[in-house]
This record gives C-alpha cells, sequence and structure tokens, in this order.
C-alpha cells in the first residue's frame, strides 16, 4: 500500500504522490476560492476546471473534491445533453496520473450514476494514494457491482486492490470475499484474501486497543456516531434515506434558531441536495425571507439561483417531450419561449448580482455571454473590455470579444481580437487553439470579401488548409475553403 509518496506506476513511470512536494495547498486554495465565486456566478462549467485544477495541486482536499461535485451536477443539470465536459478537458493543468484522475473525475461526476465511470475514478484515486476520496469512490463502486444482474469477478477483484491501496481492509475483505464466491478456484485470489483478513484483523485491533484505554470506549462511539453525521452530511454521493435523514436534521436546527445564518444557510442547502420540486420551493420562500429578514444579498442570490434552478428542469422537461415528439410545432414554440425567457431571467440575475459585487469581473463575463447569446453585441463587448483584464480567463473572453465584433461586421476588430487570443498560446494543438483559428479564417474571410483585401484571403487560405490538413471534417472547413478560393480568383481575376 503507496499513501502519499513516490510511488512506481503500473508501467514504470514515477508518480508524483500528495505529499512528494510537487503539490502546493497555497496554490489549490487561490483555485478552490476562485472556483467558489465562479460557481456564485452561474459559471458552472469553469468553476468545474478550477476545481480540478486546484486538485491538481491538492488531489487529497475534500474540500476541493466535494465543491467539484457541487459545481459539476449543477453544469450537468444546466446543459443537459450539452454537458461533454470537452471545454474542461481541453483547460486541465495536470500531467501523468494526476491528469488521468482529473479526467476520470471529471467522467464520475457526470455520470455518478455509472458503475464504470466510478470505479474508473476509484482507481484513479487509488493511484495518487488518496485514502478519503478512494474509499468515497469504492463503496460506491462496490455498491453498483452488488447491484449488478450477472456479477462480475474483475470488477470485485479491481476493488479488493482499490481499498488495499486505500487501507480499508474490511471492505478489501467485502470486495474479495465475493470475488472468491464467483470463482472459488482461484488460490491466488483466496491466498490475497486471506492477507486483507489478517490486515482488517489488525486495524480492528487497535481500534479496540484504544477502546481499552481509560474512557477510549465510550470516546470511540461518541466519536464514531458524530464521525458517522459529519460524514453522512459530507458524502459526495448521498442515498435518499441520508439526505432525508439530514434534511430532518437541518429543518430541526433552523426551527430552533429561524433568525441565525448558519441554520438558515444549512436548512436551504439540504433541501436544495434533496431537490425535490417542494423542496425547491421551500428553499425558494425560506431565502426570499431570509433576504427580506437580513438584507444580505447572499439570500437574495441564493433566491435567484433557485428560481433559475427551476426555470432550467421545467425546460428540461420540455426538452424531452420534444425529443418524443420531433416536429410537433406547439412543443417547438414552448420551447423557444422557455430558452428566451430563461435567458431574460439570467441576464436580470446576473444584473443584480454586478450591482451588488461591481468588481467581480467573473460575472461580467458571464453576463456579457449571455448578452451575446441574446444579438445584444455592442453591450457585450463593453462587458468583455472589462472582463478580459482577469488573467484567469482572458483567451476565452478575447474569443468572445472576436465572436461579437465579427457580428456587428467589424472584421477589422475581430482579426486584431483573435490574434491577441492565439498570441502566446503554448499548446496549439489544443481544441480552443483550432477554434481560435477558425474564428481568425472567417473574420479575414469576412474582411476580404468586405473590404476587397487579396492579401487577407490568401491569409485566411493558409488558415483553412492548416484546419483542413489536421481535421478534414472540422464544422464546415472544406465549404469554408472552397469559398475562400473562389473569393481569391474573384479578386485576382
Amino acid at each position: 500500500m503507496a499513501l502519499f509518496g513516490k510511488k512506481k506506476g503500473d508501467n514504470g513511470d514515477e508518480g508524483e504522490q500528495p505529499g512528494s512536494g510537487a503539490f502546493s495547498p497555497e496554490k489549490a486554495r487561490v483555485f478552490f476560492d476562485r472556483a467558489k465565486t465562479t460557481h456564485e456566478t452561474l459559471n458552472y462549467e469553469y468553476a468545474v476546471t478550477l476545481w480540478l485544477n486546484g486538485l491538481a495541486q491538492d488531489p487529497a482536499s475534500q474540500e476541493g473534491f466535494a465543491g467539484f461535485f457541487q459545481s459539476v451536477r449543477a453544469y450537468a443539470e444546466e446543459a443537459g445533453k450539452k454537458a461533454t465536459g470537452k471545454d474542461v478537458i481541453k483547460n486541465l493543468q495536470g500531467q501523468g496520473k494526476i491528469l488521468k484522475f482529473q479526467q476520470a473525475l471529471l467522467s464520475w461526476g457526470l455520470k455518478p450514476e455509472s458503475g464504470s465511470a466510478t470505479l474508473k475514478a476509484a482507481e484513479a484515486s487509488a493511484a495518487l494514494g488518496l485514502k478519503e476520496t478512494t474509499e468515497i469512490l469504492g463503496r460506491q463502486a462496490l455498491n453498483f457491482a452488488k447491484r449488478e444482474e450477472k456479477p462480475k469477478k474483475d470488477v470485485y477483484v479491481k476493488l479488493l486492490d482499490i481499498f488495499d491501496e486505500a487501507g480499508a481492509f474490511e471492505l478489501a475483505v467485502e470486495a474479495g470475499q465475493i470475488a472468491v464466491q464467483l470463482d472459488p478456484s482461484d488460490g491466488q485470489l483466496s491466498a490475497k484474501l486471506k492477507e486483507m483478513l489478517a490486515s482488517a484483523t489488525i486495524q480492528r485491533g487497535r481500534f479496540e486497543e484504544s477502546a481499552g484505554q481509560e474512557g477510549g470506549f465510550r470516546k470511540n462511539i461518541r466519536d464514531l456516531e458524530k464521525q458517522a453525521q459529519l460524514e453522512a452530511e459530507d458524502s459526495i454521493v448521498k442515498t435518499a434515506d441520508t439526505k432525508d435523514r439530514i434534511l430532518a436534521a437541518k429543518k430541526a436546527d433552523y426551527e430552533q434558531r429561524p433568525t441565525d445564518t448558519s441554520a438558515i444557510e444549512g436548512y436551504g442547502r439540504a433541501l436544495l441536495d434533496r431537490g425535490k420540486p417542494q423542496d425547491e420551493l421551500k428553499g425558494l420562500l425560506l431565502y426570499k425571507k431570509a433576504y427580506e429578514e437580513t438584507g444580505q444579498f447572499r439570500f437574495r442570490q441564493r433566491q435567484g439561483e433557485v428560481e433559475l434552478r427551476i426555470e432550467r428542469r421545467k425546460l428540461r422537461t420540455l426538452r424531452g417531450k420534444l425529443d418524443a415528439k420531433p416536429g410537433d410545432e406547439g412543443l417547438t414554440e414552448q420551447v423557444a419561449k422557455a430558452e428566451a425567457d430563461l435567458l431574460d431571467k439570467e441576464i436580470a440575475e446576473l444584473r443584480l448580482q454586478i450591482e451588488n459585487y461591481p468588481t467581480n469581473l467573473g460575472m461580467k463575463f458571464e453576463l456579457g455571454k449571455r448578452l451575446h447569446q441574446k444579438g445584444e453585441h455592442n453591450e457585450a463587448i463593453g462587458l468583455f473590455q472589462k472582463a478580459e483584464e482577469d488573467p484567469q480567463h482572458r483567451r476565452a473572453v478575447l474569443r468572445y470579444k472576436a465572436e461579437a465584433f465579427l457580428a456587428i461586421e467589424w472584421p477589422d476588430e475581430a482579426v486584431t481580437t483573435y490574434r491577441a487570443a492565439l498570441d502566446g498560446m503554448a499548446d496549439t494543438g489544443s481544441e480552443l487553439a483550432m477554434e481560435l483559428r477558425y474564428g481568425l479564417m472567417c473574420a479575414l474571410q469576412e474582411k476580404a470579401d468586405k473590404t476587397r483585401d487579396l492579401d487577407a484571403a490568401e491569409e485566411a487560405d493558409r488558415l483553412a488548409s492548416e484546419i483542413a490538413m489536421k481535421r478534414f471534417d472540422y464544422r464546415d472547413i472544406v465549404d469554408r475553403r472552397q469559398a475562400v478560393k473562389a473569393l481569391i480568383q474573384e479578386l485576382r481575376g
């Protein structure tokens, strides 16, 4: 078992581990604080990226793990089928085992109901020696395995190894016993199970030894009860019963201290965590009342988040109906109206947040994106110009600003902005680099067509050729290149 230290990977590579000196909780703190703020601005996708990059600096952080799961579930809920995580993956800063851990966490976070995704995340966590995270994910993977109609020995063997690395020997025994039942003839597996039984006995013995000290047993029981409650509240994947129990406890606490802000926050989180429609309505009323009584804007912000959450759920329901009846004109109109209404409400909420947090550049970026989406490009450009002062997402802001310039038919400004976004980009093969080059090509094509500029057309042709050589099926690159070729012939003629 390798906990916290360097360890050879399966393929012989040296993998950095938490505690090896390669990580920095201080740098992670910067990412985590930023992620919290970004989540509050409703930019869940970027918040996911920040949480994961924070975990690259401090993989063992349970705060980062829990924060990531909260943001990734909000992102998945908001984006629906569009929540592929492609933009997140291309902005991950980890390498080697850390990158594998980040990618596995993302896949699991987008589909926590997937047994295979949970198992892969547990494996990636175990490879880094992350005891707490591995145990959380491993328990969930074990529960999924038990529900399978046709149990698979290899899954339980993997779980045995995962729990062994995490030092969770009781769980390793549980997984190993099931694996042996599935294949009693595997002598090597039986021997491994005996090792786990011995380790589990030693582990229990240590607990009993401490329990035998003066007051030890009673203290251990009290500590275990308290720890069980805390683990239930902090559990990433909670059962319905657990959520019910937590909600009942938080509700009782709130009823005893209805003016205490921490009790209000705890009750509100528990309502939204369980997430039934009636819970959302109760949470909405709770935050509305808290804002009216305390005047603290954070409660008005929470109220707005719940209102948007309700609207997104309604929109998902309508989209589901339309998927079942494609081409239904009535449903198509309802979906279009619901999308427009949601966009207006998001804009209104972000305007209100910016009034109360005028220095928050992330909120201005989010408002700019939504105004750009609505077609209000001039105001969006002004917001992007302010938001690009923040180096954290400057390149993404420049990309949107360039798109807005192109939308109002200012190709020169779009070209300049795309060049600025590409300047100094280290990973020229990334998806973002491809998008920026494609955008620059479109801007140059627009400029050449509008101003009859042959040099711009020829540069657009070179870019189109580069993109086609790397990704022949990228968007409409084939048609674009043909159009640029025709424009060059026309300008030369």
